[in-house]
């Protein structure tokens, strides 16, 4: 267990980062919120006792932001730049598709 803590700091998945990768590959350019959206629809729906939307955003996100973590200390995904509202937009590097299709 502790290799693979190692290897991946913020503790994801195998499935969860390969998701991420899939919709980057995808949409090029997304933040968590709509990487979470499109990869797991079904937690927009939990974490619904939180009182403030920020509370409820960071909960639902908190797995695709491990994951993105874990993405970027391996070199497969880079911050690129924030929208309007103060969200981090996030992108493949360039082998970052690599990983992604040796994942089919």
């Amino acid at each position: 267990m502790a290799g693979k803590r190692k290897m991946n700091p913020a503790g994801s998945t195998n499935n969860l980062r390969g998701d991420v990768l899939c919709v980057l590959g995808v949409l090029k350019v997304a933040t968590v919120e709509q990487i979470q959206q499109i990869s797991a629809p079904h937690m927009s729906y939990r974490h619904t006792d939180k009182d403030k939307p920020s509370e409820r955003k960071q909960a639902r996100t908190a797995s695709h932001l491990g994951a993105l973590s874990d993405l970027r200390k391996h070199g497969l995904v880079e911050n690129g730049g924030k929208i309007p509202g103060g969200d981090t937009l996030r992108n493949l590097t360039p082998m970052g598709p690599d990983a992604r299709s040796s994942r089919s």
